[in-house]
């Protein structure tokens, strides 16, 4: 059986994105919108911080891309882990993108890379 790491973002941009070598990150802001138990709106930003190792994508977003705008982006989870400088290990998740596309809420067309 085939199986599929598939985590589809669509958010706005908090900051522009950030050099890495030739890779980038940057960080988006997702809106969750719920009603409690009282019958009460509740609303929550959650920040996901996206890699972008392709280095085309990467020079594209970091021209491209600015504060505020809208994205959508196709990313992979991966599992990771370093030494911090104590010798500990530190075990991380990260969130890699396989598309990335900056939106155009005005037309509904996206561009990008």
């Amino acid at each position: 059986m085939r199986t599929t790491n598939l985590f589809i973002l669509r958010g706005h941009v908090g900051q522009a994105p950030k050099a890495f070598g030739k890779t980038a990150k940057v960080n988006v802001a997702t809106d969750r919108v719920w009603t409690d138990s009282k019958g009460e709106r509740k609303e929550e930003t959650d920040w996901v911080t996206i890699s972008l190792l392709n280095e085309k994508v990467a020079q594209w977003a970091l021209t491209h891309v600015v504060k505020g705008d809208a994205v959508y982006a196709e990313c992979r989870i991966a599992d990771g882990s370093y030494k911090d400088k104590a010798g500990e290990t530190v075990y991380t998740t990260d969130v890699i993108a396989n598309a990335f596309h900056k939106l155009d809420l005005g037309n509904r067309d996206d561009a990008g890379a």
